[in-house]
């Protein structure tokens, strides 16, 4: 199983860095096709903000901000008004991460390191001290910052991870001497819980933790062991758990360490990732060749649903704020309404809607235990599909109560793969993914 999955997620890592490449060199990466159908509808361009890429968007309060090759965007109300800020500096490819904090802009970008604006981006003062020796000067190729309390943190495409108090006169110092000698120097992002830093880093499916007054980072496998290939891209902490998205899937943990569980929606390569929080609902989104595709969970990620299908559109990086999902795009930066009715949280002890999943850890090696929940009696089908489309044996289709069930389906008698479990009942279907392995 090793062999095989290496091969297939190989491809992904190496051609994410091929897109970055070309950006950073300044090529046309995609061709932006016309995205048609009733979700594509719901999403409207913010005029404000030119037709370019948008590599970060980031949401706090009632701040959004944005961020293209060299400028920054930013509303303090919402996205009803914009302020277009003066070029962060001369020569940028790419400003690859943009936050708002007691008061002040600050840009990480792409080859240049940190930048700092006091005035709302009327003027941008360098702000890089300390921020030395990195190979090649990796430290100045800035890919996500983190506030954490008074600590601003930064995760760089080469050189680990760095950190600076801001409450006092020093510069950045460099955060923990575990990441490079794992060949984990490029760290796409850093995410935080009030106890504990997670680091998405290295492309063997690793990540890395560290706790408060921990001295350095702690490996962990997301599968448990090596996957060449596998790149850890986004991680969140949903207030219950850890969400890690990757180039091929995301993995959920409650304690953000092994055991890690795993789920596939199937759009492949994927180039980038991103998750954001809603309330108690978590966003993620996938851009592959294909196009975007945005799942939501009401669950922590222990399940998910499709919220958009978005094909030849190419998203970056996604965020929320109020009832209003952004997302930054090659187009520039376009929003939607997220309908509170599909993603609400239901409340215990009155099932009002039809709830499907996978029961226990996925990948599975022997049977597919599918757990759902009727809101009312009536007839109950359950259709498994391969990835070709094919409609495999050994479904449900009978008629059972109100209630929670659990239904095993013999994948131990299929080739190991990514299948689509489907739940039709009272004119209503979800469906799940799940991977079967050796």
């Amino acid at each position: 199983m090793r062999d095989a999955r290496s091969h297939r997620i190989a491809e992904p890592s190496i051609l994410r860095r091929l897109l970055r490449l070309a950006r950073s060199l300044g090529l046309a990466c995609l061709t932006i096709g016309v995205v048609a159908g009733p979700a594509a509808a719901q999403w409207t361009r913010v005029d404000e903000v030119p037709i370019a890429n948008i590599y970060n968007v980031w949401t706090t309060g009632d701040t959004i901000a944005a961020s293209s090759d060299s400028t920054v965007f930013v509303s303090f109300d919402r996205g009803s008004s914009w302020i277009t800020t003066t070029k962060v500096a001369a020569g940028l490819f790419s400003i690859e991460a943009v936050r708002v904090h007691n008061g002040r802009l600050y840009a990480g970008t792409r080859g240049q390191g940190v930048f700092v604006s006091s005035d709302r981006g009327a003027t941008w003062q360098s702000f890089n001290q300390g921020l030395v020796g990195g190979f090649a000067n990796s430290q100045l190729v800035i890919m996500d910052l983190l506030f954490n309390g008074d600590d601003l943190y930064a995760s760089t495409g080469g050189a680990g991870a760095w950190i600076r108090n801001l409450a006092g006169a020093g510069g950045w110092s460099h955060y923990g001497n575990a990441l490079e000698p794992a060949q984990a120097g490029s760290v796409e992002s850093i995410a935080a819980s009030p106890t504990r830093l997670l680091a998405c880093a290295g492309v063997n499916g690793d990540d890395y933790h560290r706790d408060l007054g921990d001295p350095d980072w702690t490996f962990d496998y997301l599968f448990g062991h090596v996957m060449a290939g596998l790149a850890p891209l986004a991680a969140i902490w949903t207030g219950n758990s850890w969400l890690v998205a990757t180039n091929f899937g995301v993995f959920h943990s409650a304690l953000g360490q092994s055991p890690w569980t795993y789920t596939d929606f199937g759009l492949h390569p994927t180039f980038f990732a991103s998750l954001a929080l809603h309330g108690g609902v978590v966003y993620t989104h996938f851009a592959s060749n294909e196009g975007t595709g945005i799942e939501y969970s009401i669950d922590d990620g222990a399940t998910w649903n499709l919220l958009d299908a978005l094909p030849a559109t190419f998203t970056y990086n996604i965020a929320t704020i109020g009832d209003t999902l952004y997302a930054g795009r090659v187009d520039g930066l376009w929003r939607r309404p997220i309908d509170p009715t599909p993603v609400s949280i239901p409340i215990a002890g009155a099932p009002g809607s039809l709830h499907f999943g996978i029961a226990g850890s996925n990948p599975i090696r022997d049977d597919a235990r599918l757990r759902f929940e009727l809101p009312e009696p009536g007839r109950v089908r359950i259709d498994v599909f391969d990835i070709s489309g094919r409609h495999l044996p050994g479904g449900v289709d009978e008629t059972l109560a109100a209630g929670a069930h659990e239904v095993l389906w013999r994948a131990r008698d299929f080739a190991p793969g990514i299948y689509l479990a489907r739940l039709s009942a009272g004119g209503r279907s979800e469906a799940v993914r799940f991977v079967r392995t050796r």
